[in-house]
Protein backbone atom coordinates (compact mmCIF):
# COMPACT_ATOMS: atom_id res chain seq x y z
CA UNK A 1 0.00 0.00 0.00
CA UNK A 2 1.40 3.18 -1.15
CA UNK A 3 1.98 5.98 1.57
CA UNK A 4 -0.80 8.54 0.28
CA UNK A 5 -3.27 5.52 0.22
CA UNK A 6 -2.58 4.36 4.01
CA UNK A 7 -3.39 7.78 4.85
CA UNK A 8 -6.49 7.61 2.86
CA UNK A 9 -7.30 4.71 4.71
CA UNK A 10 -6.25 6.00 8.22
CA UNK A 11 -8.55 9.10 7.53
CA UNK A 12 -11.38 7.17 6.21
CA UNK A 13 -11.16 4.99 9.40
CA UNK A 14 -11.24 8.08 11.68
CA UNK A 15 -14.10 9.65 9.90
CA UNK A 16 -15.92 6.61 10.59
CA UNK A 17 -14.71 6.26 14.05
CA UNK A 18 -15.68 9.93 14.90
CA UNK A 19 -19.17 9.40 13.12
CA UNK A 20 -19.73 6.23 15.15
CA UNK A 21 -18.81 8.26 18.43
CA UNK A 22 -21.26 11.11 16.91
CA UNK A 23 -24.07 8.72 16.80
CA UNK A 24 -23.31 7.00 20.10
CA UNK A 25 -23.98 10.61 22.02
CA UNK A 26 -26.52 11.46 20.62
CA UNK A 27 -28.40 7.67 22.05
CA UNK A 28 -30.39 7.81 25.05
CA UNK A 29 -28.60 6.52 28.38
CA UNK A 30 -29.89 4.18 30.55
CA UNK A 31 -29.70 6.53 33.50
CA UNK A 32 -31.92 8.89 31.38
CA UNK A 33 -34.17 6.27 30.57
CA UNK A 34 -35.00 6.48 34.15
CA UNK A 35 -35.23 9.46 35.45
CA UNK A 36 -37.95 9.67 32.24
CA UNK A 37 -39.48 6.91 33.96
CA UNK A 38 -39.52 8.49 37.41
CA UNK A 39 -40.84 11.43 36.13
CA UNK A 40 -43.80 10.16 34.47
CA UNK A 41 -47.06 10.47 34.94
CA UNK A 42 -48.48 7.27 36.89
CA UNK A 43 -51.91 7.30 34.72
CA UNK A 44 -53.56 8.69 31.93
CA UNK A 45 -55.20 12.24 31.81
CA UNK A 46 -58.36 10.60 30.81
CA UNK A 47 -59.22 7.05 30.66
CA UNK A 48 -59.35 6.07 26.67
CA UNK A 49 -62.68 5.52 24.63
CA UNK A 50 -60.61 2.30 23.33
CA UNK A 51 -56.90 1.36 22.87
CA UNK A 52 -55.28 4.67 21.01
CA UNK A 53 -52.24 3.85 18.56
CA UNK A 54 -49.41 7.19 17.97
CA UNK A 55 -47.24 7.22 14.79
CA UNK A 56 -44.20 9.34 16.42
CA UNK A 57 -42.47 10.24 13.07
CA UNK A 58 -39.31 11.70 13.04
CA UNK A 59 -37.87 12.22 10.00
CA UNK A 60 -35.96 15.19 9.32
CA UNK A 61 -34.69 16.73 5.87
CA UNK A 62 -33.10 19.98 7.62
CA UNK A 63 -31.43 20.08 10.91
CA UNK A 64 -31.64 17.14 12.98
CA UNK A 65 -32.30 17.50 16.77
CA UNK A 66 -30.77 15.68 19.09
CA UNK A 67 -33.57 15.74 21.31
CA UNK A 68 -35.58 12.77 19.33
CA UNK A 69 -34.46 10.03 20.13
CA UNK A 70 -35.36 11.35 23.93
CA UNK A 71 -38.65 12.02 23.08
CA UNK A 72 -39.10 8.90 20.44
CA UNK A 73 -38.36 6.94 24.00
CA UNK A 74 -40.29 9.23 26.36
CA UNK A 75 -43.37 8.79 24.09
CA UNK A 76 -42.83 5.03 24.30
CA UNK A 77 -42.58 5.23 27.73
CA UNK A 78 -45.64 7.54 28.55
CA UNK A 79 -48.15 5.20 26.01
CA UNK A 80 -46.74 1.83 28.32
CA UNK A 81 -46.85 3.33 32.05
CA UNK A 82 -50.11 5.37 31.77
CA UNK A 83 -51.73 3.23 29.33
CA UNK A 84 -53.11 6.14 27.28
CA UNK A 85 -51.79 4.86 23.69
CA UNK A 86 -49.55 3.33 21.89
CA UNK A 87 -46.70 4.61 20.75
CA UNK A 88 -44.97 3.07 16.98
CA UNK A 89 -42.17 5.09 15.95
CA UNK A 90 -41.27 5.44 12.36
CA UNK A 91 -39.13 7.58 9.74
CA UNK A 92 -41.04 6.34 6.67
CA UNK A 93 -42.81 8.80 4.66
CA UNK A 94 -44.99 5.64 3.68
CA UNK A 95 -46.56 5.72 6.80
CA UNK A 96 -48.45 8.36 5.19
CA UNK A 97 -50.38 6.31 2.77
CA UNK A 98 -54.12 6.08 3.33
CA UNK A 99 -53.89 2.26 4.35
CA UNK A 100 -51.01 2.48 6.60
CA UNK A 101 -52.03 6.27 7.98
CA UNK A 102 -55.71 5.11 9.12
CA UNK A 103 -54.55 2.21 11.21
CA UNK A 104 -53.57 5.51 13.71
CA UNK A 105 -55.48 7.87 15.91
CA UNK A 106 -52.74 10.77 15.75
CA UNK A 107 -50.03 11.68 14.12
CA UNK A 108 -46.95 13.16 16.49
CA UNK A 109 -43.99 15.04 14.50
CA UNK A 110 -41.21 14.88 17.07
CA UNK A 111 -38.70 17.57 16.21
CA UNK A 112 -39.24 17.02 11.85
CA UNK A 113 -37.52 19.43 9.77
CA UNK A 114 -38.25 20.61 6.49
CA UNK A 115 -40.59 17.51 5.27
CA UNK A 116 -41.58 16.86 1.80
CA UNK A 117 -45.00 15.72 1.33
CA UNK A 118 -46.56 14.43 -2.61
CA UNK A 119 -49.88 15.50 -3.58
CA UNK A 120 -51.44 12.01 -2.77
CA UNK A 121 -49.04 12.51 0.88
CA UNK A 122 -50.69 15.68 1.24
CA UNK A 123 -54.52 14.84 0.50
CA UNK A 124 -53.66 11.92 2.98
CA UNK A 125 -52.78 13.68 5.75
CA UNK A 126 -55.85 16.25 5.41
CA UNK A 127 -58.15 13.70 5.45
CA UNK A 128 -57.13 12.48 8.57
CA UNK A 129 -57.25 15.08 11.05
CA UNK A 130 -60.34 16.85 8.92
CA UNK A 131 -61.86 13.31 9.14
CA UNK A 132 -61.54 13.67 13.14
CA UNK A 133 -57.90 12.43 13.85
CA UNK A 134 -54.96 14.39 15.38
CA UNK A 135 -51.71 15.69 15.41
CA UNK A 136 -49.17 16.29 17.60
CA UNK A 137 -46.19 18.53 17.25
CA UNK A 138 -42.70 18.27 19.21
CA UNK A 139 -40.89 22.05 18.95
CA UNK A 140 -39.22 21.98 15.42
CA UNK A 141 -42.93 20.41 14.33
CA UNK A 142 -42.82 23.79 13.06
CA UNK A 143 -40.01 23.47 10.59
CA UNK A 144 -41.80 22.31 8.26
CA UNK A 145 -44.38 22.76 5.21
CA UNK A 146 -42.68 26.09 3.51
CA UNK A 147 -44.28 24.98 0.47
CA UNK A 148 -47.05 23.71 1.72
CA UNK A 149 -49.37 26.55 3.41
CA UNK A 150 -52.50 24.28 4.13
CA UNK A 151 -50.48 22.44 6.37
CA UNK A 152 -48.70 25.45 7.90
CA UNK A 153 -51.83 27.33 8.54
CA UNK A 154 -53.17 23.85 10.17
CA UNK A 155 -49.87 23.71 12.36
CA UNK A 156 -50.97 27.17 13.14
CA UNK A 157 -47.21 28.80 12.91
CA UNK A 158 -44.02 28.19 11.15
CA UNK A 159 -40.26 28.12 12.33
CA UNK A 160 -38.26 31.84 11.44
CA UNK A 161 -36.18 32.19 14.20
CA UNK A 162 -35.12 31.54 17.84
CA UNK A 163 -33.49 34.51 19.52
CA UNK A 164 -34.13 32.39 22.70
CA UNK A 165 -31.45 29.69 22.70
CA UNK A 166 -30.92 26.74 24.31
CA UNK A 167 -28.47 27.50 26.53
CA UNK A 168 -30.66 30.49 28.05
CA UNK A 169 -33.30 30.25 30.70
CA UNK A 170 -36.67 32.21 29.61
CA UNK A 171 -39.48 33.12 31.71
CA UNK A 172 -42.90 31.18 30.43
CA UNK A 173 -46.66 32.95 31.22
CA UNK A 174 -49.68 30.76 31.76
CA UNK A 175 -52.37 32.40 29.54
CA UNK A 176 -54.73 30.00 30.01
CA UNK A 177 -54.47 29.04 34.25
CA UNK A 178 -58.08 27.15 33.99
CA UNK A 179 -58.05 25.12 31.04
CA UNK A 180 -57.43 21.11 31.72
CA UNK A 181 -54.17 21.24 29.59
CA UNK A 182 -52.46 23.46 31.82
CA UNK A 183 -53.49 21.68 35.52
CA UNK A 184 -49.62 20.56 35.77
CA UNK A 185 -48.54 24.11 36.12
CA UNK A 186 -51.55 25.20 38.57
CA UNK A 187 -51.61 29.08 36.95
CA UNK A 188 -47.87 29.76 37.87
CA UNK A 189 -45.79 31.43 35.39
CA UNK A 190 -42.13 29.19 35.68
CA UNK A 191 -38.53 29.45 33.55
CA UNK A 192 -36.96 27.09 31.53
CA UNK A 193 -33.68 25.95 29.89
CA UNK A 194 -34.80 25.41 26.57
CA UNK A 195 -34.80 26.67 23.16
CA UNK A 196 -38.05 28.63 22.01
CA UNK A 197 -39.43 29.16 18.21
CA UNK A 198 -40.42 32.52 16.85
CA UNK A 199 -43.24 31.39 14.91
CA UNK A 200 -44.64 33.56 11.96
CA UNK A 201 -47.71 35.95 12.12
CA UNK A 202 -49.97 35.68 10.79
CA UNK A 203 -49.32 31.95 10.59
CA UNK A 204 -49.31 32.08 14.09
CA UNK A 205 -52.43 34.45 15.76
CA UNK A 206 -54.54 33.80 18.75
CA UNK A 207 -57.27 34.04 16.50
CA UNK A 208 -57.23 31.00 15.19
CA UNK A 209 -56.04 28.44 18.22
CA UNK A 210 -56.67 28.60 21.73
CA UNK A 211 -52.73 29.72 23.43
CA UNK A 212 -51.85 28.22 26.61
CA UNK A 213 -48.80 29.46 27.71
CA UNK A 214 -46.19 32.35 25.89
CA UNK A 215 -43.15 34.02 26.61
CA UNK A 216 -43.25 36.31 29.59
CA UNK A 217 -41.65 39.19 27.66
CA UNK A 218 -42.04 40.86 31.62
CA UNK A 219 -38.49 39.24 32.43
CA UNK A 220 -35.65 41.04 32.14
CA UNK A 221 -33.31 38.13 30.23
CA UNK A 222 -36.60 37.29 28.57
CA UNK A 223 -37.38 41.01 26.78
CA UNK A 224 -34.13 41.34 25.68
CA UNK A 225 -33.90 38.76 23.18
CA UNK A 226 -37.21 40.28 21.60
CA UNK A 227 -37.56 42.38 19.19
CA UNK A 228 -39.83 45.29 18.36
CA UNK A 229 -42.32 43.02 16.72
CA UNK A 230 -41.92 39.92 19.42
CA UNK A 231 -45.22 40.95 21.39
CA UNK A 232 -46.37 37.93 21.53
CA UNK A 233 -44.87 34.26 21.43
CA UNK A 234 -46.56 31.10 22.10
CA UNK A 235 -45.19 28.51 23.32
CA UNK A 236 -48.17 25.80 23.45
CA UNK A 237 -51.71 25.77 21.50
CA UNK A 238 -54.73 23.75 20.43
CA UNK A 239 -56.95 23.67 17.56
CA UNK A 240 -59.84 22.44 16.00
CA UNK A 241 -59.20 21.78 12.60
CA UNK A 242 -61.95 20.52 10.38
CA UNK A 243 -63.35 17.95 12.62
CA UNK A 244 -59.94 17.21 14.09
CA UNK A 245 -57.29 18.00 16.80
CA UNK A 246 -53.79 19.78 16.90
CA UNK A 247 -51.96 20.23 20.32
CA UNK A 248 -48.66 21.88 20.15
CA UNK A 249 -46.03 22.78 22.56
CA UNK A 250 -42.56 24.81 21.71
CA UNK A 251 -40.64 22.93 24.56
CA UNK A 252 -38.52 20.01 23.67
CA UNK A 253 -35.45 21.07 21.91
CA UNK A 254 -33.19 20.00 25.46
CA UNK A 255 -32.92 16.80 26.15
CA UNK A 256 -33.81 17.03 29.93
CA UNK A 257 -37.11 18.36 29.34
CA UNK A 258 -37.86 14.66 28.76
CA UNK A 259 -37.69 14.03 32.83
CA UNK A 260 -39.36 17.48 33.93
CA UNK A 261 -43.07 16.13 35.12
CA UNK A 262 -44.84 18.95 34.62
CA UNK A 263 -43.87 18.88 30.90
CA UNK A 264 -44.76 15.63 30.52
CA UNK A 265 -48.02 15.95 32.00
CA UNK A 266 -48.85 18.88 29.60
CA UNK A 267 -47.67 16.36 26.80
CA UNK A 268 -49.89 13.55 27.84
CA UNK A 269 -52.83 15.57 28.34
CA UNK A 270 -52.31 17.49 25.10
CA UNK A 271 -51.77 13.75 23.55
CA UNK A 272 -55.00 12.61 24.44
CA UNK A 273 -56.69 15.68 23.62
CA UNK A 274 -55.47 14.85 19.85
CA UNK A 275 -56.22 11.45 20.54
CA UNK A 276 -60.19 11.99 21.14
CA UNK A 277 -59.92 10.97 24.55
CA UNK A 278 -59.50 14.16 26.27
CA UNK A 279 -62.05 16.76 25.32
CA UNK A 280 -61.13 20.49 25.69
CA UNK A 281 -62.21 24.09 24.85
CA UNK A 282 -60.28 24.77 21.76
CA UNK A 283 -61.90 28.41 21.18
CA UNK A 284 -59.57 31.05 20.24
CA UNK A 285 -59.19 33.75 23.29
CA UNK A 286 -58.05 37.22 22.20
CA UNK A 287 -55.32 38.99 24.11
CA UNK A 288 -56.95 42.66 25.52
CA UNK A 289 -54.48 45.33 24.98
CA UNK A 290 -52.74 46.93 27.61
CA UNK A 291 -54.62 50.23 27.10
CA UNK A 292 -57.91 47.87 27.32
CA UNK A 293 -57.19 45.88 29.98
CA UNK A 294 -56.24 49.01 31.83
CA UNK A 295 -59.45 50.88 31.27
CA UNK A 296 -61.33 47.93 32.38
CA UNK A 297 -59.42 47.85 35.81
CA UNK A 298 -59.74 51.76 36.44
CA UNK A 299 -63.49 50.92 35.94
CA UNK A 300 -63.88 47.92 38.04
CA UNK A 301 -61.57 50.02 40.77
CA UNK A 302 -63.99 53.27 40.96
CA UNK A 303 -66.77 50.65 41.82
CA UNK A 304 -64.37 48.57 44.70
CA UNK A 305 -64.09 52.07 45.80
CA UNK A 306 -67.11 52.47 47.05
CA UNK A 307 -67.81 49.51 48.54
CA UNK A 308 -68.90 48.43 52.01
CA UNK A 309 -69.66 45.86 54.55
CA UNK A 310 -73.00 44.36 53.67
CA UNK A 311 -73.06 45.57 50.21
CA UNK A 312 -72.86 42.52 47.10
CA UNK A 313 -69.38 41.52 46.61
CA UNK A 314 -69.94 40.62 42.53
CA UNK A 315 -67.37 43.49 41.95
CA UNK A 316 -65.06 42.11 44.46
CA UNK A 317 -65.22 38.59 43.09
CA UNK A 318 -64.70 40.39 39.55
CA UNK A 319 -61.28 41.57 40.36
CA UNK A 320 -60.53 38.21 42.22
CA UNK A 321 -61.48 36.42 39.00
CA UNK A 322 -58.74 39.07 36.95
CA UNK A 323 -56.01 38.38 39.54
CA UNK A 324 -56.59 34.62 39.14
CA UNK A 325 -56.35 34.80 35.28
CA UNK A 326 -53.22 37.13 35.63
CA UNK A 327 -51.56 34.58 37.88
CA UNK A 328 -49.20 33.59 34.66
CA UNK A 329 -47.93 37.09 33.86
CA UNK A 330 -46.12 38.92 35.96
CA UNK A 331 -46.14 41.74 33.74
CA UNK A 332 -50.10 41.90 34.21
CA UNK A 333 -49.51 41.18 38.03
CA UNK A 334 -47.86 43.95 38.61
CA UNK A 335 -50.20 46.43 36.80
CA UNK A 336 -52.59 44.71 39.20
CA UNK A 337 -50.64 45.66 41.91
CA UNK A 338 -50.24 49.33 41.05
CA UNK A 339 -53.82 49.74 40.88
CA UNK A 340 -54.30 48.42 44.05
CA UNK A 341 -51.70 50.40 45.72
CA UNK A 342 -53.89 53.56 43.98
CA UNK A 343 -56.77 52.69 45.99
CA UNK A 344 -54.82 52.14 49.41
CA UNK A 345 -53.79 55.76 48.17
CA UNK A 346 -57.14 57.03 47.80
CA UNK A 347 -60.18 58.05 50.06
CA UNK A 348 -61.81 54.47 49.37
CA UNK A 349 -63.97 53.39 52.41
CA UNK A 350 -62.15 50.97 54.57
CA UNK A 351 -63.83 48.41 53.46
CA UNK A 352 -62.45 48.69 50.57
CA UNK A 353 -58.84 48.84 51.80
CA UNK A 354 -59.05 45.78 53.75
CA UNK A 355 -59.84 43.64 50.55
CA UNK A 356 -57.26 45.46 48.71
CA UNK A 357 -54.99 44.43 51.74
CA UNK A 358 -56.14 40.69 51.34
CA UNK A 359 -55.34 40.98 48.03
CA UNK A 360 -52.24 42.15 48.43
CA UNK A 361 -51.08 39.59 50.83
CA UNK A 362 -51.00 37.19 47.55
CA UNK A 363 -49.91 39.41 44.69
CA UNK A 364 -47.92 41.59 46.65
CA UNK A 365 -44.51 42.24 45.99
CA UNK A 366 -41.51 44.80 47.13
CA UNK A 367 -43.51 47.59 45.29
CA UNK A 368 -46.41 47.40 47.70
CA UNK A 369 -44.03 47.66 50.66
CA UNK A 370 -43.88 51.87 50.89
CA UNK A 371 -48.09 52.57 50.74
CA UNK A 372 -48.27 49.57 53.48
CA UNK A 373 -45.78 51.11 55.66
CA UNK A 374 -47.50 54.25 55.72
CA UNK A 375 -50.30 53.15 57.03
CA UNK A 376 -49.61 51.58 60.20
CA UNK A 377 -49.26 55.01 61.35
CA UNK A 378 -52.19 55.97 59.75
CA UNK A 379 -55.32 56.75 62.53
CA UNK A 380 -58.94 55.24 61.74
CA UNK A 381 -61.98 57.89 60.90
CA UNK A 382 -63.89 56.11 64.04
CA UNK A 383 -62.94 53.06 66.70
CA UNK A 384 -65.82 51.34 64.50
CA UNK A 385 -63.74 50.81 62.04
CA UNK A 386 -60.68 48.53 61.30
CA UNK A 387 -57.37 50.08 61.71
CA UNK A 388 -55.11 50.77 58.59
CA UNK A 389 -52.16 48.88 60.46
CA UNK A 390 -53.71 46.01 60.83
CA UNK A 391 -55.09 46.23 57.84
CA UNK A 392 -51.53 46.72 56.05
CA UNK A 393 -49.61 44.29 58.69
CA UNK A 394 -52.01 41.41 57.39
CA UNK A 395 -50.27 42.21 53.67
CA UNK A 396 -46.88 42.63 54.66
CA UNK A 397 -46.82 39.58 56.66
CA UNK A 398 -47.04 37.19 53.81
CA UNK A 399 -45.16 39.44 51.53
CA UNK A 400 -41.24 38.12 50.78
CA UNK A 401 -37.96 40.11 51.42
CA UNK A 402 -35.78 41.75 53.57
CA UNK A 403 -37.49 45.25 52.43
CA UNK A 404 -40.65 44.25 54.62
CA UNK A 405 -38.61 43.30 57.48
CA UNK A 406 -36.75 46.40 57.09
CA UNK A 407 -40.02 48.40 57.00
CA UNK A 408 -41.15 46.84 60.20
CA UNK A 409 -38.33 47.77 62.25
CA UNK A 410 -38.66 51.49 61.33
CA UNK A 411 -41.82 51.89 62.10
CA UNK A 412 -41.40 50.02 66.00
CA UNK A 413 -39.70 53.25 67.12
CA UNK A 414 -42.67 55.40 65.70
CA UNK A 415 -45.24 53.85 66.73
CA UNK A 416 -46.88 53.06 70.40
CA UNK A 417 -50.15 50.84 72.29
CA UNK A 418 -51.62 48.16 70.25
CA UNK A 419 -49.91 49.14 66.94
CA UNK A 420 -46.29 48.54 68.55
CA UNK A 421 -47.98 45.26 69.79
CA UNK A 422 -49.26 44.23 66.06
CA UNK A 423 -45.79 45.53 64.65
CA UNK A 424 -44.26 43.16 67.14
CA UNK A 425 -46.20 40.41 66.66
CA UNK A 426 -45.36 40.88 62.44
CA UNK A 427 -42.02 40.19 63.03
CA UNK A 428 -41.99 37.09 65.19
CA UNK A 429 -44.21 35.90 62.69
CA UNK A 430 -41.81 36.68 59.62
CA UNK A 431 -38.75 35.26 61.83
CA UNK A 432 -36.86 38.62 61.28
CA UNK A 433 -33.30 37.80 63.41
CA UNK A 434 -32.46 41.59 63.05
CA UNK A 435 -35.20 42.45 65.01
CA UNK A 436 -33.87 40.62 68.63
CA UNK A 437 -31.89 43.71 69.72
CA UNK A 438 -34.80 45.86 69.69
CA UNK A 439 -37.21 43.58 70.70
CA UNK A 440 -34.76 42.36 73.68
CA UNK A 441 -35.03 45.74 75.10
CA UNK A 442 -39.07 45.73 74.42
CA UNK A 443 -39.46 42.73 77.04
CA UNK A 444 -38.79 45.22 79.71
CA UNK A 445 -41.59 47.88 78.62
CA UNK A 446 -43.36 49.54 81.02
CA UNK A 447 -46.39 48.46 78.78
CA UNK A 448 -47.22 44.78 79.83
CA UNK A 449 -48.95 43.82 76.17
CA UNK A 450 -45.78 45.25 74.58
CA UNK A 451 -43.43 43.64 76.79
CA UNK A 452 -45.52 40.32 76.52
CA UNK A 453 -45.65 40.79 72.47
CA UNK A 454 -42.22 41.14 72.59
CA UNK A 455 -41.04 38.21 74.69
CA UNK A 456 -43.58 35.86 72.64
CA UNK A 457 -42.00 37.13 69.05
CA UNK A 458 -38.36 35.82 70.57
CA UNK A 459 -39.90 32.71 70.99
CA UNK A 460 -40.75 32.57 67.39
CA UNK A 461 -37.57 34.10 65.73
CA UNK A 462 -35.64 31.46 67.99
CA UNK A 463 -31.97 31.50 67.12
CA UNK A 464 -28.93 31.98 68.50
CA UNK A 465 -29.48 35.66 69.77
CA UNK A 466 -33.33 35.51 70.65
CA UNK A 467 -32.27 32.21 72.79
CA UNK A 468 -29.84 34.19 74.51
CA UNK A 469 -32.20 37.34 74.90
CA UNK A 470 -34.41 35.16 76.67
CA UNK A 471 -32.05 33.57 78.89
CA UNK A 472 -30.64 36.66 80.36
CA UNK A 473 -34.54 37.76 80.84
CA UNK A 474 -35.70 34.78 82.78
CA UNK A 475 -34.15 35.93 85.50
CA UNK A 476 -34.97 39.63 85.14
CA UNK A 477 -38.98 39.20 84.59
CA UNK A 478 -41.46 37.84 87.21
CA UNK A 479 -45.30 36.89 87.21
CA UNK A 480 -47.25 36.78 83.56
CA UNK A 481 -44.29 38.23 81.59
CA UNK A 482 -41.83 35.72 83.05
CA UNK A 483 -44.14 32.58 82.10
CA UNK A 484 -44.34 34.06 78.94
CA UNK A 485 -40.46 34.50 78.45
CA UNK A 486 -40.16 31.00 79.62
CA UNK A 487 -42.37 29.64 77.21
CA UNK A 488 -40.39 31.18 73.98
CA UNK A 489 -36.99 29.79 75.98
CA UNK A 490 -38.88 26.80 75.77
CA UNK A 491 -39.27 26.84 72.08
CA UNK A 492 -36.15 27.69 71.37
CA UNK A 493 -34.79 24.54 73.22
CA UNK A 494 -37.47 23.23 70.96
CA UNK A 495 -36.04 24.65 67.73
CA UNK A 496 -32.75 23.30 69.00
CA UNK A 497 -33.67 20.20 69.28
CA UNK A 498 -35.54 19.57 66.08
CA UNK A 499 -32.32 21.12 64.01
CA UNK A 500 -30.43 18.57 65.79
CA UNK A 501 -28.69 20.72 68.40
CA UNK A 502 -29.46 18.40 71.03
CA UNK A 503 -26.31 19.46 73.65
CA UNK A 504 -27.54 22.98 73.51
CA UNK A 505 -31.26 21.82 73.85
CA UNK A 506 -30.73 19.74 76.73
CA UNK A 507 -28.79 22.45 78.44
CA UNK A 508 -32.04 24.60 78.05
CA UNK A 509 -34.74 21.67 78.87
CA UNK A 510 -32.35 21.21 82.48
CA UNK A 511 -32.80 25.22 83.32
CA UNK A 512 -36.56 24.72 82.79
CA UNK A 513 -37.24 21.07 84.64
CA UNK A 514 -37.20 22.63 87.83
CA UNK A 515 -39.65 25.43 86.83
CA UNK A 516 -43.49 24.70 87.77
CA UNK A 517 -46.02 23.26 85.57
CA UNK A 518 -46.94 23.45 82.72
CA UNK A 519 -43.11 24.80 81.42
CA UNK A 520 -41.48 22.12 84.05
CA UNK A 521 -43.01 18.94 82.27
CA UNK A 522 -42.72 20.22 78.89
CA UNK A 523 -39.04 20.61 79.75
CA UNK A 524 -39.05 16.86 81.32
CA UNK A 525 -40.66 15.55 78.13
CA UNK A 526 -37.78 17.83 75.83
CA UNK A 527 -35.35 16.18 77.46
CA UNK A 528 -36.87 12.49 77.38
CA UNK A 529 -37.45 13.10 73.74
CA UNK A 530 -33.42 14.34 72.97
CA UNK A 531 -32.46 11.51 75.08
CA UNK A 532 -34.22 8.74 73.10
CA UNK A 533 -32.82 10.42 69.56
CA UNK A 534 -29.36 10.35 71.15
CA UNK A 535 -29.55 6.42 71.52
CA UNK A 536 -30.96 5.92 68.00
Amino acid sequence: MSQRSKFIYIALSAICCLSLLTNCSRAISQQDVKRIEAAMPAKAAAIPKRPRKLLVFNLCKGFKHGSIPYWDKTLEIMGRKTGAFQAVVSNDMAMFEPDKLNQFDAVCFNNTTRLKFDANLRRSLMAFIKGGKGIVGIHAATDNFYDWPEAAEMMGGQFCGHPWGGGGTWAVKIDDPEHPLMAAYKGKGFKVKDEIYRTKPPLYTRAKQRVLMSLDMADEATGKKASPSDTDIGISWVKSYGKGRLFYCSLGHNNHLTWDPALLEHYLAGIQFALGDFPVDTKPKLLKSVQERGSEMDGLLEKIKKYDYGQSRATLTELSDKIRDAYGSRAELGRIEKSLLGVLRSDATPAAKQFVCRKLSIIGSEASVGVLTAMLTQKPASKQEPHPADMARYALERIPGAAVDGALRKALAKTTGKTKVGIINSLGQRRDSKAVGALGRLVYNSDALIADAAAAALGHIAGSDATKALAEAKNKTKGKLRLVVLDSYLKCADRLAAEGKRREASAIYRQLATEPAPIGAAALRGMVTVRGRRRR
